[in-house]
């Protein structure tokens, strides 16, 4: 059997029933009392809903201002904090400044002191090459670059190990080398060329590839020694059978960095010679 929608009028008939009806009992009884005495039915609010009303009111207000008062603090508390950073930031770079003008002053008198004095000379000139030697000091002079890298789309084997520059570095050493660092970072005798993860650290600093190697020395006779050493032969054999980049090219004038953090761990006063003699008692 079909079923059809009612029709349109029923269903606002049925609307109508229903407003007309929804008024609650208390009213409808109070709407008879009001016709029956001849008077307008009046609809108000109890005792009861007005201090609801009221107390709603009162919190809403309440809310208002806490979260008025509370994002105020919020900004001020904000604002004191980037303050107090910024000062601090302003107080270190200070502070950095005062320490560098310092070191200035004292690598100035050391200098000034050193050259008032034939000693003073020749303990500078031995500073100096003792400085050189330990990586404590910035060098100059000619040499050689050798720059390695992985092979092109490199496997495992055919990548740039720690243990691979560790060579190279031994070999530049042996054919004579008198200063040598991996991009910018000096190597001295207590530097570490370790393998950390999928990069090489020198100096605890992570390297980028290419790896270029710097040794400052003869450039005529550097480079012919190194290919000689067996850092230099591995090489070669690493360039050769598994493609790794393996180029040497001469420098006519290199700068290389002192090493960073340098520190003397043991010293020892040399104590001056005693006489063997032998003091008699009376």
């Amino acid at each position: 059997m079909a079923t059809t929608d009612p029709p349109l009028r029923s269903v606002i008939g049925l609307l109508d029933h229903i407003t007309a009806t929804s008024l609650d009992e208390d009213y409808a009884q109070a709407s008879e009392r009001a016709a029956a005495g001849g008077r307008r039915p009046e609809r108000r609010p109890g005792t009861g809903s007005l201090a609801i009303l009221a107390l709603f009111g009162i919190l809403v207000v309440t809310a208002a201002v806490q979260t008025a008062r509370t994002a105020d603090q919020s900004a001020n508390s904000h604002d004191d904090l980037v303050a107090q950073i910024n000062e601090r930031k302003a107080a270190l770079a200070h502070q950095r400044d005062q320490i560098g003008s310092l070191h200035r002053a004292i690598d100035d008198m050391r200098a000034s002191y050193a050259e008032a004095s034939a000693q003073g000379r020749a303990v500078q000139n031995k500073l100096t090459r003792l400085g050189l030697a330990a990586g404590a000091s910035p060098a100059r002079g000619p040499g050689i670059k050798v720059t390695v890298d992985d092979a092109a789309h490199a496997t495992a084997k055919q990548q740039v190990l720690d243990k691979d520059l560790q060579k190279l570095v031994n070999g530049l050493w042996e054919a004579g080398a008198e200063a040598v660092a991996i991009n910018d970072q000096r190597i001295t005798n207590l530097t570490a060329i370790r393998g950390a993860g999928e990069s090489i650290t020198v100096n605890y600093a992570s390297l980028k590839r290419p790896y270029v190697v710097s040794a400052i020395g003869n450039p005529d006779r550097l480079g012919a020694r190194f290919l000689d050493t067996a850092g230099g032969q591995t090489w070669v054999a690493l360039h050769l059978s598994f493609g790794l980049r393996f180029d040497i090219t001469p420098e006519e004038s290199m700068k290389l960095p002192a090493a960073p953090h340098l520190a003397l761990h043991y010293a020892v006063p040399r104590r001056p010679a005693q006489a063997n003699t032998k003091e008699t008692l009376r």
